[in-house]
Formats: C-alpha cells, sequence, structure tokens
C-alpha cells in the first residue's frame, strides 16, 4: 500500500509549486530554417534545372531531419514549387525544443489560403474559398518572406 504524506507534511512549506529554475528551460526557444540550413547555398529557384532541383530538395529534406524538423508539404506539390515555399519559409520561426524525441513539423500551412505557395494543389482551400478558390490561385503568387518585404527598403 503506497505510503500516504502526513497532513503534517504536507502543510510544511517544503514543496515548490512555482516553477523556479525550471523557468528557463521551459522558456522555448526558436531559429529559422535560415538558421539550420546556412552551410548551404539556397540558388533561386529559376536557375536551377528540374534534376537537381529534385535532388537538392532532398538534401534539403535530409539536413532537416537531422535537427528534427519534417517537411510536410502536400504530397502533389510540384519540385519546383515547394523549393519555393522553402525560400518563402526561411524566416518564419521555428520552436526549438530540449526534448530530443519532439519532432517539429513544417506544413507550410499559416491559415492564410489567399496567399498560401500551395493553394493551388491543396484540397482543403478549395473547401474553405469555396467557388473564389479559382479566383485566389490566379492572384495569388508566393507570399513574400519578411526578408523580401524589409529588403526592397
Amino acid at each position: 500500500m503506497p505510503k500516504r504524506h502526513s497532513d503534517e507534511e504536507l502543510t510544511r512549506n517544503h514543496f515548490d509549486w512555482s516553477l523556479g529554475d525550471r523557468r528557463e528551460r521551459l522558456t522555448p526557444a526558436f531559429t529559422s530554417l535560415r538558421q539550420l540550413l546556412s552551410n548551404r547555398e539556397l540558388p533561386d529557384a529559376e536557375r536551377i534545372s528540374d534534376t537537381d532541383l529534385i535532388l537538392l530538395l532532398n538534401e534539403i529534406e535530409f539536413e532537416l531531419l537531422q535537427y528534427r524538423v519534417e517537411v510536410d508539404f502536400i504530397d502533389t506539390l510540384p519540385a519546383r514549387v515547394a523549393y519555393r515555399g522553402i525560400l518563402q519559409l526561411l524566416d518564419s520561426p521555428i520552436e526549438t525544443d530540449a526534448d530530443s524525441h519532439k519532432i517539429t513539423h513544417l506544413d507550410g500551412c499559416d491559415s492564410a489560403c489567399e496567399s498560401c505557395f500551395q493553394l493551388a494543389h491543396c484540397t482543403v482551400a478549395r473547401e474553405v474559398l469555396g467557388g473564389e478558390w479559382r479566383i485566389a490561385v490566379n492572384q495569388a503568387r508566393i507570399n513574400p518572406s519578411w526578408t523580401a518585404l524589409f529588403g526592397a527598403e
């Protein structure tokens, strides 16, 4: 039978219910794809052949897996669109966790269907946008990353 703590033990002030020293360990830390892929050259999507692009995407995916980041874009996404999506997400924050078993899934979806790089290939966007889906596809290009937005200044 498990031993129950006495009322006296439970009322003593020796239990610390606060986060105390653990607060720093529980504070999330962030990185970005740019930092994780900092040792890799990422050419413009238009300057790379289809074959080289597929090889590069496989290398990027494998490298990100080493950091416990899994790319989960839509399966039917063309390679060039997937690569543009990775370039778009270079500066998006990715939470890092001390837990060595946690995988961060990068699906590229931020719920802004109208500006998503996966829009033309996404069945969820078709359902959400309804009849206006085709208009959104025609007007949407790639959603610019923060670097692109501020780089023009």
